[in-house]
């Protein structure tokens, strides 16, 4: 199944990333046998079909970077990510790559953007990727804006918050999902009022989050950026109140082939422009996330850290985030993995939700069913084969984060034992 219309592009563009590619990095000169001078655009579809590149396999710098790239031929920064592998990954970016970044992101900058907009930016700067490429993709494209790089220390402090966004007067927000949903309940209501766009990325955005940030901005409009360090931002959509636009791939091919049921393993396809010297080139990269497919589109994209494993059941976070968030008591969550081991003979998920107020009666069994009523492999692990265990906690707000690991500028949803716990 393939995204992003390749067939439309010039065929000149593909055969040139793959050609440089070949030039250049020993990885993919072993991949693409023959040459692709005389290949159609199909042919250079399914050539690329049988080949693939890991996460893992970023490691092998002496193989997969460009020559450009090990020679220091071209002006380039790294970005530093963990992603699937625990292992920080090191990718380099270029000035191309800032340039491929406008392109990703000009659709929706030239709908929205308006002389003078303030963007206030809690994407997390180098070596982080989130920060460098929002910031990268508007110096190129140039827009009549001023782009604020916000202290991420600030969002522990509200008042010292408050007050500098009240000395920039913020009409963007860039962050983390997770933050612009608590900027909704820490901001006065004129500041919340003032913001027409929010910039989310970095984790699963579920239509019920969405429309509960939505709910706290009424005047804004959400740009869900599926973004990766490794190619930018391959795909986007545009969210308002009551409406869920379609994901769109500007300059980049996303791959799906089937995993299980409704959701589909993504693979992401880099393609350059003629000239261009990106930092890394990438072919149906297998980037470990999953799409969530119905009547042939994509539905959502949910990062491969949103799951966890049950036995032989799978545990997604978009299903928990699209129940919790359906409560307007319950205003955080967090779910606890204690996956299988010598010591723990069954693998456990312990999710914990936050209520403000008084608890509200039953709402643990009830965020139960509905688990199970969405989720019936779940279901079966945990009340059938009794392979996996489930638990649903609900305390007061305070206490939802307590004694857990935060990093300011990063949400984490879920801690696994012996890593993060």
């Amino acid at each position: 199944m393939l995204f992003g219309e390749p067939l439309k592009w010039r065929e000149g563009e593909l055969k040139y990333t793959i050609k440089k590619a070949v030039e250049t990095s020993e990885f993919w000169r072993k991949r693409f046998n023959e040459s692709v001078e005389s290949f159609s655009v199909e042919e250079l579809l399914l050539s690329m079909k049988n080949t693939r590149i890991t996460p893992k396999d970023l490691y092998n710098i002496e193989e997969v970077w460009p020559s450009y790239i090990k020679n220091k031929s071209v002006f380039h920064t790294i970005l530093k990510t963990s992603g699937t592998t625990g292992k920080s990954k090191l990718i380099p970016f270029t000035m191309d790559d800032k340039k491929r970044l406008a392109r990703q992101f000009d659709p929706w900058v030239e709908e929205y953007v308006e002389d003078g907009d303030v963007i206030a930016s809690f994407f997390p700067p180098l070596p982080s990727a989130s920060g460098m490429m929002g910031f990268g993709a508007f110096e190129i494209m140039m827009p009549r804006v001023r782009y604020v790089q916000m202290p991420l220390q600030l969002l522990r402090m509200k008042e010292l918050l408050i007050r500098e966004l009240e000395e920039i007067s913020p009409t963007w927000f860039f962050c983390l999902t997770t933050t612009a949903y608590n900027l909704g309940f820490m901001l006065p209501e004129g500041m919340r009022e003032d913001v027409r766009l929010i910039l989310v990325g970095g984790e699963t955005l579920t239509d019920e989050m969405a429309q509960a940030t939505l709910e706290n901005f009424p005047n804004a409009t959400i740009i869900d950026a599926y973004g990766c360090s490794e190619d930018g931002a391959p795909a986007y959509r545009v969210v308002k109140k009551g409406k869920t636009g379609e994901f769109k791939m500007p300059h980049s091919i996303l791959t799906l082939t089937p995993n299980e049921g409704e959701y589909y393993d993504v693979h992401i396809t880099k393609v350059m422009m003629e000239g261009e010297l990106t930092g890394l080139p990438i072919f149906n990269y297998a980037i470990g996330d999953l799409a969530r497919v119905e009547n042939g589109k994509i539905k959502n994209i949910i990062r491969i850290k949103d799951v966890v494993s049950l036995a032989g059941a799978k545990l997604f976070l978009d299903q928990v985030m699209s129940i919790v968030f359906e409560y307007p008591f319950l205003k955080d969550f967090v779910m606890l993995y204690y996956p299988l081991s010598r010591k723990n003979p069954r693998p456990k998920a312990v999710i914990r939700v936050g209520y403000e107020g008084r608890k509200p009666s039953g709402i643990e069994e009830e965020i139960r069913e509905r688990i199970y009523e969405g989720n019936n492999p779940v279901r079966y692990e945990v009340e059938d084969s009794k392979q996996a265990e489930l638990v649903i906690e609900a305390v007061p707000i305070d206490e939802v984060r307590k004694g857990l690991p935060q990093k300011p500028g990063k949400t984490k949803r879920i801690f696994i034992a012996g890593i993060d716990i």
